[in-house]
């Protein structure tokens, strides 16, 4: 009983402190910091308004917003209202507030937004309205919010947007992930002139149509993972100049299309000369062609992974690049690789192949020497000279790639059970001193080929050269042989008459 008594005594004492402080019960105050917890209306018992610059409203019960609500707060500059059941925003809701620059709605219930509701926001630069129900934004909802520069309508409904509904001319990055879209909204793009960063991951796209970034000519990133593209059009990353005759080079440097129904590498691609940053896993693509990339002089970063029908990659398929991080990992169908794949590439410093269906692996695939970062594990390596300069090679950069190459393991063909290539015996292949076989079937029907061309060019310079020498011996010997069989000539029986004496 005492216990419970100092208990209530020390709420008592707690909440006549916070009345004291100008504190309401269940919030927080740190100076011009307030979070509040427990609420379904906004507390109204501050005792100075004017004070509070970040407002903390998250994962309370509120379910409606209107202006009595937040007129009092007129300095609040950081308002964050997600984690509750908003449902409705009155129209002059934020009207009173002249300095916030960010508003968090997220993970709320809205199905959306009435005209007018972030009207006249100029100091507003941030606004996140991801998870919620909307499915469409009219043309007014944004009217006169010059400065927003960040906009995230995420995991939401919208399938469509109005001409113009985003009229944001300092809008530097939209993120539309995991909406309802069917096509890239380029239509919205001339009213958002300085859009650096777009994100369309996770909507229902199946086709990128010609000139479509042509209004947002500084665009610095585009991802459109996990959509259901199949098709590039072959002008989808050219930009239209006011006449109509001039092409210029679209600026984007990331861009990411993992995930969707590619079945080659689409010719687009190379018009994207500035990238530096390109992803195209996840895909359907079989074959790596010759110069796929050949135009993407700036192209740094390269992701070719998780493809479940990659098989072929052409020799110099990636000719003209200078990389510096490769990754191809978990495309089991991913045999070999071509020997010089990676050469000639200075900047070359990672290299990750774990996790594919090599068999093989060129030692001259690259210059290793070069090479910092190393990662070949969980491939089908088999135990045969092709595969014995894993074991002898020295020339590894760092400590973490050489205890890496130490795991590698091998088997026998035929055979499942493991080997770790630093320990095999690579003899009793015969391997000769760089990693050739004899026993090696390639090699050996390569030699095959190789000696049956020799026997064949030998056999016409000693006929270029003895022909006359032959003709003669030939016609000797038709000579010879014709006179023999004259001279031994038995004759016939129908020559005898029926004396035996010839006719």
């Amino acid at each position: 009983m005492r216990s419970f008594l100092l208990f209530l005594a020390g709420t008592l004492i707690a909440t006549l402190l916070a009345a004291d402080d100008g504190c309401p019960v269940n919030c927080k105050c740190s100076q011009a910091n307030v979070k509040c917890h427990g609420y379904s209306s906004m507390p109204q018992q501050f005792r100075s308004f004017s004070i509070i610059k970040v407002f903390d409203m998250s994962n309370n019960n509120l379910t409606s917003l209107s202006k009595s609500d937040l007129e009092k707060y007129v300095n609040v500059e950081r308002l964050h209202l997600d984690g509750n059941s908003i449902a409705n925003i009155k129209k002059g809701t934020f009207s009173s507030l002249t300095r916030l620059n960010e508003i968090n709605i997220s993970t709320n219930k809205l199905e959306s937004i009435e005209d007018g509701v972030f009207c006249n926001m100029t100091s507003l630069t941030t606004l996140i309205l991801s998870n919620n129900h909307i499915s469409n934004l009219s043309l007014d909802v944004f009217h006169n919010v010059p400065n927003l520069q960040r906009l995230d309508l995420s995991l939401n409904r919208i399938y469509s947007f109005s001409s113009c509904s985003l009229i944001l001319p300092s809008l530097r990055y939209l993120n539309l992930d995991n909406n309802s879209l069917a096509m890239v909204p380029s239509h919205i793009f001339n009213c958002t002139p300085h859009l650096q960063t777009l994100r369309l991951n996770l909507n229902r796209i199946q086709r990128l149509q010609k000139y479509s970034f042509s209004n947002v000519p500084n665009i610095y990133s585009v991802s459109l993972d996990n959509n259901l593209i199949r098709i590039l059009d072959i002008e989808t990353f050219q930009v239209k100049h006011q006449d109509l005759n001039t092409l210029l080079e679209c600026k984007i440097k990331v861009f990411s299309i993992e995930g969707n129904f590619l079945t080659e590498v689409p010719m687009a691609l190379n018009d994207l000369v500035y990238v530096v940053h390109l992803d195209i896993s996840n895909n359907n693509i079989r074959t790596i062609k010759t110069l796929a990339f050949d135009r993407l002089k700036c192209l740094r970063y390269l992701r070719i992974s998780e493809m479940p029908l990659l098989s072929k990659v052409g020799v110099d398929a990636f000719g003209g690049l200078n990389l510096r991080d490769i990754f191809m990992t978990r495309n089991p169908m991913l045999k070999e690789l071509p020997g010089n794949l990676l050469q000639n590439m200075d900047e070359l410093r990672t290299v990750v192949l774990n996790n594919n269906g090599l068999v093989t692996l060129p030692k001259s695939l690259c210059n290793w020497q070069q090479i910092m970062d190393v990662m070949l594990n969980d491939n089908n390596f088999i135990c045969s000279c092709s595969n014995s300069w894993l074991q002898s090679y020295r020339g590894w950069d760092t400590r973490q790639t050489q205890q890496h190459v130490k795991k590698l393991k091998c088997h026998r063909p035929n055979n499942p059970e493991d080997f770790l290539i630093k320990d095999y015996d690579f003899s009793r292949h015969y391997c000769m001193k760089f990693g050739s076989s004899v026993s090696d079937k390639s090699q050996v029907r390569v030699e095959l080929i190789a000696a049956i061309i020799m026997l064949l060019t030998l056999s016409v310079i000693l006929f270029v050269c003895y022909r006359k020498q032959l003709v003669f011996w030939c016609r000797q010997f038709k000579c010879k042989h014709h006179v023999d069989s004259t001279i031994t000539k038995k004759p016939k029986y129908s020559h005898l008459s029926r004396n035996g004496d010839l006719n």
